[in-house]
């Protein structure tokens, strides 16, 4: 999918705002965002889980590997208000990350498509404040494939293994982590529906670190 053609009509779709929201019900179920931390999103697209949780977040940073979809959802972003939002083009395991330090680390359905993540995500340790926290939703493990099976130039991950967003996370400096269901999603597969369930993963820092 060339992602930067699609970044114009990228929110005319409904089910990703439905998806976003209910992603964005289950994080603010799980973390707590009482102090309006400084956010940073990875493989953002749009924004659109940002957008979903901007009510409760402070400035946010949304990043992708793709120009476009960053400079929508900046233009959305700033249209509705969020005037220190700001975005930087990171194809991750390839760019660095924004420094930082952030308070806060999203993702929705971005990690699938990361070669090394457990890489990606000890960076993700270097640029969170101390008691920073992350909270990352995908699939969970699909050792067939299935969800991808219309896409067969597909060359990312089929899901991951709980227990390997427990060990990475771990890895990455979180002394707290969680991995719970935050929602479902139903495809249809070779002309029958299917659910697949997808994780999030909450990471909690040292708030003495450093």
């Amino acid at each position: 999918m060339d992602f930067n053609a699609e970044a114009e009509t990228w929110d005319d779709e409904p089910h990703r705002w439905e998806r976003s929201a209910r992603i964005a019900a289950a994080i603010r179920r799980a973390v707590d965002l009482t102090d309006r931390p400084r956010t940073l999103e990875l493989g953002a697209g749009t924004g659109l889980l940002a957008r979903a949780l901007a009510d409760d977040l402070g400035a946010v940073t949304l990043t992708d590997s793709a120009a476009r979809m960053v400079e929508v959802g900046l233009a959305t972003a700033h249209a509705a208000g969020h005037v220190d939002w700001d975005g930087a083009v990171v194809d991750l395991g390839s760019d660095p990350l924004p420094p930082g330090p952030y308070d806060l680390v999203i993702s929705q359905l971005a990690l699938h498509h990361v070669g090394d993540v457990a890489t990606v995500l000890a960076e993700v340790g270097t640029v969170l404040a101390p008691g920073g926290r992350v909270a990352l939703v995908d699939l969970d493990a699909d050792p067939h494939g299935l969800f991808h099976r219309a896409h067969p130039d597909f060359d990312g991950h089929d899901g991951f293994a709980r227990e390997d967003l427990v060990r990475w996370l771990t890895a990455a400096g979180c002394t707290r982590v969680e991995v719970t269901t935050a929602t479902e999603l139903v495809k249809e597969v070779d002309g029958v529906e299917r659910t697949f369930p997808l994780f999030l993963a909450v990471g909690v820092t040292d708030p003495d670190a450093g």
